[in-house]
This record gives C-alpha cells, structure tokens and sequence, in this order.
C-alpha cells in the first residue's frame, strides 16, 4: 500500500525519482573514484529530498521507521558529546564530516521505492568505477611511475579502496548469479569483472582488504558448514581445516626466520675495516636481519663515501616510504651477512642499490610474493617491538602504541568518554601516560574504529553505536543476504585495524551500502533473500 502512495503520479513526481536515483548512480560511482563527486552527488540527493516537498509526512515516517531512527541515532551520540568536548572547533569538524549518517539515511529512508529494476544497478556503477580506476592504476604499475603501493590507489585511501575491491568481488558474483541470470551477458559480464576485482584486490597490496576478503570466505564457509547439505558441509570442512593448517604453517615458518640467530662472538669483533676506517660496535642493539646482527661492524663514514658516489639520494636522507636511508642500507647489508663498510657496499647490484633506494630492507624481499613480504614485515615489527624497539616508522609497532595509547585514554574517562572533538587529546594524553617514544603529531588516533568511539564517547557511547549498527540489519533479516552479510563482515573487521570512518571516503562507503541493504527500496518487492 505504501509503494502504491509513492508511485510517480505527475511528470514532476517522475522527475524527482529520476533526479533522486541519478543522485544515487552518481554517488555509487563517486565513493572509489572521487571525493568530488562523492560530495556533488549528496548535495544532489538532498536538495531534490527538499524540493519534493511534503516534509512533515516524511519526519512522521521516519519517525515510525524504528530501524532507521535506531541507525541515525550514532550522529545523535556524536552530538551529545559535543557538549562535553574540549576542543569544540575539532568536535563541530566531526560533526560536519558525519551528516551523512543521518542526512543520507533520512533521505533514503523517507523517499519513494525506485523504479522496479533499478536498484541492482547502483552496485554494477559502483563495480564499474572500480573497473575504471583499476585501469590508472595498472597504468601506474607498468610504467614504474611510484615509489609506494599506496600509490596504486590514485583517488582514494589505498585501505579504503581495497575494502571496496573486496566488496565488489561479492557483489558482483551475487548479481551475477542472480539478479542477471537470466541475461547471459551481463552475467558473463558481471563473472568477469568479479574475477579481475579478485586479481586487482591483490595487486593493490593490501593487506587490510585481502585479510577482509579472506574473512568474507570464512564466514561462507562456517556458515555453508552449519547450514549446508552433508557433501557442502563435509568440502567446506575440508576447505577451512587446510586454509587453517596452511596459515598457521607460513605463520610458524616466517616467525622461526623471524626469530633465527646467527652466533656472532662480540668479544672478538674487528677494530678496522680492510681501507683502515674504524668499526662502530653496538653490541646492545638487539635487531637482526636474517639473523645477524645489524648494529655492529658499522664504518659510517667510509660507508657514507661510498654511496654517495653510488646514488643519488644522499646517505643522510629518507627513503621514498620515510624510513632513514642508512638504516634501510645497514638492514640490507646486514640481511646478506655483510659489514657495513665501503667493500660489503661494492658487492651490491644495480638492481640492489635500487632496491635499497626504495626501501627494501631484506635481500628475500626481491623474491618473496608481496604478501609473503608483508607477512614477514609485521612478524619482524612485531618480534622488535616485543624486545623494546622504537615503533617510529612501522606501521605494526604504531598501532599497537597506538592501542595501548587509546586503551589507557579510554580507562581514564571510561563512561562518556573525553566528547566528540577530543579523540587526539585522547590520544596525546594515551601516548604520555604510556611513555612512548613516539613524537605526537595531530594525526595519530587510536586506528581501531571501536577504541576512538570508546576514547570519545565512553562505554555507554561505544555500546550503543555498536547496537546502532547491528539491531537494524537484525531486526529486518538482512543477515540472511549473502551480499549484505559480506558487506557487513568487510566493515565490521575493517575497524578492528582501522579508523574507517575517520575519512569521507569510508564514511560515505559505509553510510551508503548501510542505506542501499536496508532502507532503499523498489516498487516491486526484492525476490532474493537466503541465497
């Protein structure tokens, strides 16, 4: 009865809905491509809302949509914690850069349904932008055009276009499996498309998105297990009992390597290099590089000469990732089992002198797959950090000071938190009381989305905007869906590691597909439910 009421009845009305879903294509191609459009189409969306008039009937139909009401109420919380906020230009900031949560869900939720046949194309928009964008970034890898794999990403945070990669993989598969199954080309279209997704998610190098994606597979799979016919239950076991034991494998071998020791007699290190130069012996230094130690046998001078003349970038400058250049050469160096003196320097390649320009810090690095590199990355932060090693410049080592910072922040004022605008006061007041050796800078946050809503809005804020986000999905059987289900497994764990929706890109991918599952609606019922 309700469609009925919202069926188009004048041009005007047909203008609108036209206006309203060319808002919502525009907005689906935005979120990977531009911050621009992401904005333009918002304002397009909300602007037609309020020309359409009838606003009183639709503040009484939100009011009625419980779920809605519930899921617009995360702003709410953000704007009681102003009031207690000490840095209100930073509290009125936050607020301005999440109106989407409410703005987006009121439009959405009060507007008529979309023609019928309609909404399955915002995500081909979506997953077509992505396709799109994806062919920059190949244009940027073959031609060696950048120094960093967060550069393949040229419009977007790099982690927050991974998890739409991750996302579009599924979305893509659902409609080609479904929504276009009776179209054979558009559903050889949309397999396709969810294949090179599949393969661009991997060369984008992140680690957040394939570690997402990968969870998205093993909630399948549990999920085919305890609700599968017996041959799927018995293969989905199969599948998750050698995912695991493969995993937990790598994992063992990389952080034996990790851990390896070459024994090395410290009372018995040489005093001079074959040119005569002084060695320096830091025999307190516990870093190792395939197991040998890297601050001893050090001539830095001799070993400044040497590479000076042999690259461009000077000895005392940062590499392209900002790690200090002599320390990614000593790590180098150390990682073949070589001094740190003008003669080991003189047995690297060209193609290592560029290696070492770029940041590589382990002769494997050149050979492993890339995530077998970042793997071993994180072990080696990890395994340094453990023995008291500065987190300065790696990202593991930073988030888990980061942690604990924002755990200390959040048991200093655990029931409202410090307010919406003191998330980085939080975090410098975390960082001292831990005693870290971090130099506060105004964009270290907690980067774990639960632990910033727990710094700023206390348990009470925390726990409601958890049940903000569950009790909607819930309450209209949405968990059922496989392609919501995905979504809401990839921005459930994205958090964990992340401050998603700090950035207007994540907010605005959150905000939106939150909307499109729940609230957006055709005049035809959707037919697929538990798939």
């Amino acid at each position: 009865m309700e469609d009925l009421l919202y069926m188009p009845v004048s041009r005007r009305d047909a203008l609108h809905t036209h206006v309203y879903f060319g808002g919502l294509m525009l907005l689906a191609i935005g979120l990977p491509s531009s911050v621009f459009l992401m904005s333009l189409a918002q304002i397009i969306i909300v602007v037609n809302w309020l020309a359409r008039g009838n606003l009183k009937g639709k503040i009484r139909l939100f009011a009625s949509n419980r779920a809605a009401m519930v899921f617009a109420s995360i702003y709410l919380v953000h704007v009681l914690a102003l009031f207690y906020s000490s840095n209100l230009a930073d509290g009125i900031s936050t607020l301005k850069s999440r109106l989407p949560v409410l703005l987006l869900t009121l439009v959405v939720a009060t507007s008529p349904p979309l023609y019928p046949g309609t909404k399955k194309w915002l995500p081909m928009a979506f997953a077509g932008s992505i396709s799109v964008v994806s062919l920059f970034s190949l244009s940027v890898l073959f031609k060696g055009e950048y120094t960093d794999y967060r550069e393949l990403s040229p419009f977007i945070s790099h982690i927050r276009m991974s998890l739409m990669v991750a996302l579009s993989v599924v979305l893509l598969f659902w409609q080609g499996r479904y929504d276009f199954a009776r179209y054979p080309v558009w559903q050889r279209i949309c397999l396709a498309l969810a294949a090179w997704h599949l393969l661009y998610l991997f060369l984008l190098q992140s680690m957040s998105g394939v570690g997402v994606f990968l969870l998205v597979v093993a909630v399948f799979l549990i999920r085919k297990f305890l609700y599968g016919k017996a041959r799927w239950r018995f293969a989905a076991l199969a599948a998750m009992s050698v995912s695991f034991l493969g995993v937990l494998l790598l994992f063992f071998v990389l952080w034996k390597h990790v851990n390896q020791e070459v024994d090395t007699d410290l009372s018995a290190l040489d005093r001079l290099t074959s040119m005569g130069a002084e060695y320096l012996h830091d025999r307190q230094a516990p870093v190792r590089e395939n197991g040998h130690l890297v601050y001893i046998y050090i001539a830095e001078e001799e070993i400044r000469d040497a590479w000076n003349h042999l690259s461009k970038i000077d000895f005392d400058a940062t590499d392209p990732r900002g790690q200090p250049l002599r320390d990614v050469l000593y790590r180098y160096l150390s990682s073949r089992g070589l001094r740190k003196d003008a003669e080991a320097l003189g047995q690297l390649t060209q193609e290592e002198i560029r290696a070492v320009e770029q940041g590589v810090t382990n002769t494997h690095y050149r050979r492993w797959p890339w995530l077998i590199v970042r793997i071993h990355q994180s072990l080696w932060e990890l395994k340094q950090y453990g023995v008291g090693g500065n987190p300065e410049g790696h990202s593991l080592a930073q988030r888990l000071e980061f942690w604990q910072a924002g755990l200390r922040a959040a048991a200093e004022k655990p029931l409202f938190g410090w307010g919406t605008g003191d998330v980085r006061v939080a975090s410098a007041f975390g960082l001292e009381q831990i005693g870290s050796a971090l130099e506060f800078e105004r964009w270290m946050k907690p980067h774990n989305q639960y632990l910033s809503f727990a710094v700023q809005f206390g348990l009470a804020g925390f726990f409601w905007i958890v049940l903000a986000m569950v009790y909607p999905p819930l309450k209209l059987g949405k968990f059922r869906r496989s392609d919501f289900l995905a979504f809401f497994v990839i921005f459930m764990a994205s958090m964990l590691a992340e401050d998603t929706i700090d950035t207007q890109a994540g907010l605005t991918f959150f905000v939106f597909f939150f909307n499109y599952f729940l609230f957006l609606r055709e005049s035809r019922a959707e037919s697929h439910f538990a798939r």
